[in-house]
């Protein structure tokens, strides 16, 4: 009998049998789970010539009819130079059973498969009559999950058992239950399966991970998953002479991470209001902890990190704090803080966060003027009393934009790692294994430290706003840095964005244009022959631009850009094949940081309805992203180039970039169309200089002048979800 689907099948007057769908966890019974390798050059290994088979049957979804199912594995042999022919067909339950949808079945190749031979195996559902005698095949998984691939070899390695220590368990088939959490490490042994001899190591991944060599038979190591969930944590046993054997797979459940112990908004007052406590909203275990505002210097602002409606604390950098009334974290334990930051004084050096006992030890998370560079520092003392001070740090700072800093403490492996805007810094830094706070450590203290003398006075103000500050009991995964820095909204699920400039040229006049609208009050300044007029700023692309001294967004971090333009096609098309101006962006110390880029991609002919004639008109592009010295372009580019016809005026266009520092992506936008997302991460001093409109600096001095018209330009802290972009340029 010949498959057929049931469409061919009821095509060709074949029986009328419930619609069969490609089987799931196809592959070799070699571990606990099914094995199977869909990279040729990485074959599964079996050591039985006669390997068995499984797979998981099913219909089509939709169907009521329980169905009488088979699997049919398909085994073919590699041959010289790239083709395959039939090696065996398996049919599993055989010779009699029939199955019924989402079923197990397992059955054994017949006939032993030869050692040395390249094969490969695929599985496809059979779905039959009730007498058997006639049935029809589903698609294989060759077309879905890919091809098994696996040679034999009996003096290979078996596969290893593989013991989960605490605080992990296996999934069972009936029960999977959660334990630990990301980031939180894990004990695993490895040994070789029964009877085996002659393994000297093994080698592992869990998930997508990098495979990990680890010699010595058996063997333990300590892992920890990055992520909540179920993990796959795949193991292989390797012999003296290299080759390894099947892997042994197994499950294990991963716990949420553990809620924070501490989390302050500061938005349950208004300006002006000094003596109500910013309430502590966390959901973790322990008491609450307010914290208080002092009584000069301390404030609330109505410039939050989550924008509009939001509330920060603003702090003067010379007697202004807040403070909690007793210890939030024991930094004797594992534990991590976060802040979002907003300085405006960094000439000297700042703290952000401290908690610091009465014996001197602690910790801060702040920057140092001497190095400029963000840091988070942990304070300790000897058992002979002197202190001893390990730093995390990393180049940085800069003054009037949104940063998000966070440090974790892990007080198992003794180091320090820094994370800025959800990146870690460099390799964690690390401590001595005897390196311990005193866990009676004090108040948590936000917007100062504590000096290193007896005395411990204040130290180190924070001049500028600090919001959204978290402290976990627990160390931060990198996958917990990344959510963290993203702050979503907890009922939509889309990174906060704050705006933190508006230029709207409409009814604007002059050679300046203040922003007036978003409450950071910076001024957008005209140079060359620009000017506000016709509700727009007019530029000519020969040295009109208007500028405004920056960074006004951290380019490190995530952040959004929209611009209303109009580009002036009569200027361009005089403009060679190949130019590029730059209606928006911001610039590093010597080069382009991220900007919105106009492009003449080339020209094409097109009809003049005026004359009857083919003329060349020019084909345009937007871009996103940074543009090196030598003209390399990396971000986005528009998906469909603009042809401009002849007799016709160009339309003002919304254009609109966000850049995704978590996920390392920017997004480009023309109105409500999404052109395009790219891999797209910060450059070398990202986001040192001035924003600019309308011209860029290139090579060693200012270039590619865009000529056209822009009516107005808006950045916000935060990238944009894609929803909340095409809804805002809807609106």
């Amino acid at each position: 009998m010949v498959p057929m689907s049931a469409a061919r099948a009821q095509a060709a007057g074949a029986p009328d049998v419930p619609e069969p769908a490609v089987p799931t966890a196809q592959g070799f019974v070699a571990s606990s789970s099914p094995a199977c390798s869909t990279d040729a050059s990485a074959p599964t290994a079996l050591g039985d010539p006669t390997p068995q088979l499984t797979a998981v049957v099913h219909l089509a979804a939709g169907s009521t009819d329980p169905g009488y199912l088979r699997a049919h594995f398909d085994i073919q042999a590699h041959q010289a130079p790239d083709t395959w022919t039939e090696a065996a067909g398996v049919l599993a339950p055989e010779p009699d059973g029939l199955v019924t949808d989402g079923q197990v079945v397992t059955n054994s190749v017949t006939d032993p498969l030869s050692e040395g031979t390249l094969y490969r195996m695929a599985a496809s559902t059979w779905s039959y009559t009730g007498n058997a005698d006639a049935y029809v095949a589903s698609p294989s998984t060759a077309s879905t999950s890919g091809w098994c691939y696996f040679t034999v070899d009996p003096t290979a390695p078996l596969a290893p058992k593989v013991t989960l220590g605490d605080p992990y368990t296996p999934c069972a088939a009936d029960a999977c239950a959660a334990h630990g959490g990301p980031g939180v490490p894990g004990s695993f042994t490895f040994a070789p399966g029964d009877g085996d001899t002659g393994v000297v190591g093994y080698e592992y991944q869990i998930e997508e991970g990098p495979m990990v060599q680890v010699p010595g038979s058996p063997a333990t190591v300590s892992i920890a998953p990055r992520a909540r969930g179920v993990s796959i944590l795949d193991v292989r046993a390797q012999d003296a002479t290299g080759r390894y054997g099947p892997a042994t797979e197994v499950d294990f459940n991963v716990a949420p991470s553990a809620a924070s112990i501490g989390l302050w908004h500061f938005d349950d007052g208004q300006p002006g209001d000094h003596s109500t406590p910013a309430a502590d909203t966390a959901s973790g275990t322990g008491g609450r902890h307010a914290a208080t505002l002092s009584g000069t210097g301390a404030d609330r602002t109505a410039l939050g990190r989550r924008g509009s409606g939001d509330e920060a604390l603003a702090l003067d950098g010379a007697t202004g704090d807040a403070e909690t009334d007793g210890r939030v974290v024991d930094p004797a334990a594992s534990f991590a803080v976060s802040a979002w930051v907003f300085p405006t004084d960094l000439t000297e050096d700042r703290t952000a966060l401290s908690q610091t006992g009465g014996d001197g030890s602690g910790f801060s998370l702040g920057y140092a003027a001497a190095d400029q560079a963000w840091q988070f520092s942990y304070t300790w003392n000897d058992a002979d009393g002197a202190g001893h001070v390990a730093r995390a740090e990393a180049p940085g700072g800069t003054e009037r934009v949104w940063t998000q800093l966070a440090g974790s403490y892990d007080s198992v492996a003794h180091t320090l790692t820094l994370y800025v805007n959800g990146q870690p810094q460099g390799s964690p830094t690390g401590l001595p294994a005897t390196a311990a706070a005193g866990s009676t450590s004090g108040d948590l203290e936000f917007g100062r430290g504590t000096t290193a003398d007896a005395a411990q006075s204040p130290s180190a103000y924070w001049h500028g706003y600090l919001d959204e500050v978290q402290v976990w009991q627990r160390t931060l995964s990198s996958d917990d840095a990344l959510q963290d820095a993203r702050l979503e909204d907890p009922d939509t699920g889309s990174p906060a964005v704050a705006n933190v400039a508006a230029w709207d040229a409409t009814s604007a006049s002059g050679t300046a244009l203040t922003d007036s609208t978003t409450g950071y009050g910076r001024t957008l300044t005209t140079e060359g022959g620009a000017r506000f007029g016709d509700d727009t700023l007019v530029l000519d692309g020969v040295d009109d631009a208007a500028g405004t001294p920056g960074p006004v967004v951290d380019g490190s971090g995530s952040f959004t850009v929209s611009v209303l333009v109009q580009p002036d096609m009569s200027a361009i098309a005089g403009k060679p094949d190949g130019w590029t101006g730059q209606v928006v962006g911001q610039r590093t110390a010597d080069g382009s940081d991220w900007g919105v880029w106009y492009r003449l991609a080339g020209r094409t002919d097109a009809y003049d309805p005026a004359t009857g004639d083919l003329v060349s008109v020019p084909v345009t592009q937007w871009l996103l992203g940074r543009m090196d010295d030598d003209g390399t372009f990396t971000g986005v580019t528009s998906q469909d180039a603009t042809v401009w016809s002849p007799g016709t005026e160009n339309d003002p266009v919304q254009v609109t970039g966000t850049f995704d520092a978590q996920a390392g992506t920017a997004s480009l936008f023309t109105g409500y169309s999404h052109e395009g997302t790219a891999d797209f991460g910060p450059g070398a001093g990202a986001g040192t200089g001035e924003l600019t409109v309308g011209k860029a600096y290139l090579d060693g001095g200012w270039g590619s002048f865009f000529p056209g018209r822009v009516t107005s330009v808006s950045l916000w802290a935060g990238a944009m979800s894609d929803n909340d972009v095409i809804l805002s340029n809807l609106g």
